[in-house]
């Protein structure tokens, strides 16, 4: 087998604009002048020489201020490093994908996974590498030992590649390409599924809008009280779903706020979504506060009302990396607690009465990391091209196998792992135990949440399982915030079903970025009920209509809409909306104004035709407001009141001239 670190390229960086990851894992105590300062005058003098410095009467000072210098130069740091021996440019690129950082430890795996010569040779690759001011030896803060509160005492010597050098040298991740056509050890054809740009969007808003008023069971009420009053991030809870093993250990319990059953179904109602993407969405939505429990207090779920326009109106693409960003630091396990999906179990040490003894916050954050540094990792592969799958976990596993559970190397023994037999720990520094385990949590990133960003493209078996994945425009831009043409320039379609009348009241509207013209105007003249048939639900009613006008909205926009729509469907319905809509307008703001006129009301219309029967009241009937209610003519007032005097009806007057009561 061929070493994937033969594909390793030393190349001019990107022009990177605002990079949401930059450094992740261990890092060092100091800054690249502190490092430097430390070392012999000799060493600084080996290196100044590399970068064609005269160190001729310059103290050390001076000498670490000129190396310090010459780093911030790119085009230098990229002539020293391209003097390097095979070996040496290959360590240095697999420790820079890696983050930059890693112990003694970690760096002898890491030189023995890759194959990158004997363990002897370790140590004279470190060395020049060294020499040529690529790599320095320091101390280490190790990530796990900072989030978990370890003793600061327990510091690693490592090695730590500059920063101005790996902004200098672009590491480009090595790729194992996969043909589409022609896949490998398969006579069947994959099943390529390509993401719709933005399309996350507008699921959101649909899964919203299905929650929108949804009231919490006595179960959930229990279980979103119990989460307001205890740490969010602390896992206390008694082991609930099995009994401990003999070697002392418990199930670790779901995470707080997960979607419950209950929820599951009534969202099941109304979109077809899968679960694992409807818990996604839920906790994204309720991380931003766009679904919020109602501020009364009551346990009923409520959303924004301008959600729509924050998701599919004119700042859909800021938004959208506002939102990649605050989940990339969101600390959660869930995406961990998902991987029983594929029969794996979440275990971990436990006291004798089965309560686990991981640290507040411990797992999250672990996961948090993880998931960060595959994001950093993926942010450094080509783009459009096919990546294998397989081979992508495999590159993975000798890259840093403990990216999923860093802290394991901290103790004699896991303190957390995943297991499929009962007692039986899968271990991660071994390859079969790690693809039944970490390989699974990587297909469910990337056939996951990247997929749902619009980050890649994804080819699927007939069995479902993933085969490769390709990066997408949307990487540059939630990775590093470039602005593509693609993402710059995209204009969506008009949907060709794009509403669905269910009568001349009510409308189904199909959500997408495509359809935002429409649903803006819905939005605005029309009551939003919920969603009916994974679309969004409207209903056409006066008082909308009505209430639009009033805020100073023109209809001449919704008419427009609704035009272009009946001009691609013909539907009588939603000429008859159309109509209906046009004579609201026309009606809405014309009244009559009457003056010194008198008004007949009566209890109801047996009255009235009483009345029409025996009086003269026909006569004197100006305008018919109401059948119960008439304007009369003032001369013929007092002539109906003798008449019905006569008759022994006496009738209740009010008379404005004289009082406000009844004469």
């Amino acid at each position: 087998m061929s070493n994937p670190l033969d594909n390793f390229k030393l190349a001019r960086p990107f022009g990177l604009a605002k990079p949401i990851i930059a450094q992740h894992g261990p890092t060092p105590l100091g800054q690249v002048t502190d490092i430097l300062t430390q070392m012999g005058l000799s060493e600084l003098r080996t290196i100044a020489r590399e970068y064609d410095l005269v160190t001729n009467g310059m103290n050390k000072q001076q000498i670490v201020a000129a190396i310090v210098a010459q780093m911030h130069h790119p085009e230098t740091v990229r002539r020293v490093a391209s003097r390097l021996e095979k070996p040496q440019r290959q360590l240095l690129a697999a420790l820079t994908l890696a983050g930059g950082a890693m112990t003694d430890d970690e760096m002898r795996g890491l030189f023995e996974r890759f194959s990158l010569g004997l363990v002897s040779q370790l140590q004279g690759v470190l060395v020049a590498l060294q020499n040529k001011g690529l790599l320095l030896r320091t101390s280490l803060n190790s990530a796990p030992q900072h989030q978990f509160g370890l003793s600061g005492a327990l510091l690693d010597l490592g090695w730590y590649v500059p920063t101005e050098v790996r902004t200098a040298l672009r590491v480009s991740m090595p790729i194992t390409p996969f043909d589409v056509q022609q896949p490998a050890e398969d006579t069947t054809t994959p099943t390529i599924v390509l993401i719709e740009p933005y399309r996350l969007l507008a699921d959101l808003l649909l899964v919203a809008r299905s929650l929108d008023g949804y009231q919490f069971n006595h179960d959930e009420e229990r279980d979103e009280r119990s989460t307001l009053l205890r740490v969010p991030t602390s896992l206390t809870l008694p082991n609930t779903t099995g009994s401990p093993s003999s070697g002392g250990s418990a199930a670790i319990p779901p995470p707080a706020n997960i979607l419950s059953t209950s929820m599951l179904s009534s969202l099941g109602t109304r979109v077809e979504y899968t679960p694992a993407f409807l818990r996604f969405a839920v906790g994204l939505l309720r991380l931003t506060d766009i679904l919020h429990k109602d501020d009364s207090g009551a346990l009923i779920l409520r959303v924004l009302p301008n959600a729509a326009q924050l998701l599919l109106g004119s700042t859909h693409k800021e938004i959208l990396r506002e939102l990649f960003e605050l989940w990339l630091a969101q600390a959660s396990y869930e995406s961990l607690f998902d991987l029983q999906e594929d029969g794996l179990r979440l275990r971990c040490r436990a006291t004798s009465l089965s309560y686990p003894t991981l640290r507040p916050g411990e797992l999250e954050a672990e996961n948090s990391e993880a998931r960060q540094s595959l994001i950093a990792l993926l942010a450094q592969a080509p783009r459009g091209q096919w990546i294998n799958f397989a081979a992508f976990a495999r590159f993975i596993y000798r890259l840093n196998p403990l990216f999923l559970q860093k802290r394991q190397r901290l103790f004699p023994g896991p303190h957390w792992w995943l297991e499929q037999e009962e007692g039986r720990p899968l271990r991660p520094t071994q390859l079969h135990d790690w693809l039944q385990a970490e390989a699974h949590y990587l297909a469910h990133l990337v056939r996951g949440p990247l997929y749902w960003w619009g980050i890649c493209d994804i080819v699927l078996s007939q069995d479902k399982q993933l085969l490769a994945f390709r990066l997408t425009p949307f990487a540059d831009w939630l990775f590093d915030g470039l602005e593509t043409e693609d993402i710059f320039q995209y204009d969506p379609p008009l949907p060709a079903d794009i509403l669905e009348i269910v009568n001349t009241e009510e409308i189904l509207v199909r959500c997408d970025l495509g359809a935002w013209p429409i649903i803006e105007v819905m939005e605005v003249f029309a009551e939003a009920v919920g969603v009916r048939a994974s679309r969004l639900y409207y209903r056409l009613t006066p008082k909308a209509f009505g209430n639009a006008l009033s805020r100073g909205h023109r209809p001449s926009k919704l008419f427009a809409a609704l035009r272009m729509v009946s001009e691609e469907q013909a539907n009588d319905s939603l000429s008859q909306i159309l109509a209906q809509l046009e004579h609201w307008a026309a009606s809405y703001g014309r009244m009559r104004v009457y003056t010194d006129v008198t008004l007949l009301e009566v209890a109801d219309t047996i009255v009235m035709r009483e009345l029409s029967a025996t009086s003269t009241l026909d006569e004197q009937i100006v305008q018919a407001i109401h059948p119960t209610l008439h304007i009369l003519k003032k001369s013929g007032t007092e002539r109906l009141i003798d008449d019905l005097k006569r008759r022994g009806q006496t009738p209740l007057v009010h008379d404005e001239e004289f009082s406000y009561g009844a004469d």
